[in-house]
């Protein structure tokens, strides 16, 4: 059959000739889409859409029909198929998504956990911060109070330059013992 006379069949819905057509055109799109994470299943339904596309944009218009009629169906089942594994991709990332949003929600005992969590880091910062010196202890309080670093330096005894050198001193010292009585 001419690539004219598979069009004027599947226009005119002559089934004998529609056979040929799947034929002759099925199994090379069945293979591909296999090879493309698909089934025989799924490339029987796109052979089915791209020949409706076919049927829907030639049939009935006067369009001039001037393609190979295999490269065509191709070429339509082609753009069909990845526009269909674009889609299970977007609905799986959404899946995963939902369902990570609503385990999350949906679990009391993580909500608690993350609570106890919290509580306990607290309350081992609170801890540590009493075993720094007594100078570490002001120092760390009026920065975070937002005193200014020359305040600080005059009421502590400190030279200027000092200040910054003796928080990230005392930084460092609160890390560290948090860091070995958060563990226990």
């Amino acid at each position: 059959m001419s690539d004219n006379q598979d069009l004027l069949a599947l226009c005119a819905g002559d089934s004998l000739r529609i056979r040929a057509i799947y034929q002759q055109h099925a199994a090379p799109i069945q293979r591909w889409v296999e090879a493309n994470n698909g089934s025989a299943a799924d490339a029987q339904d796109l052979f089915q859409d791209g020949l409706m596309a076919i049927y829907d944009r030639y049939c009935g218009a006067d369009v001039q029909f001037n393609s190979s009629f295999g490269a065509l169906l191709f070429g339509i089942c082609k753009r069909k198929w990845f526009d269909r594994l674009k889609e299970k991709n977007r609905e799986a990332v959404v899946r995963k998504v939902e369902e990570e949003r609503y385990n999350d929600e949906d679990d009391p005992g993580l909500e608690s956990e993350a609570a106890t969590q919290e509580l306990h880091k607290q309350e081992t910062l609170t801890k540590t911060f009493a075993l720094l010196s007594t100078q570490c202890q002001e120092l760390l309080t009026l920065l975070g109070k937002g005193v200014a670093s020359e305040q600080i330096a005059e009421q502590l005894g400190l030279a200027a330059n000092a200040v910054y050198q003796s928080k990230h001193r005392c930084m460092g010292r609160w890390k560290e013992l948090f860091a070995q009585q958060f563990k226990s």
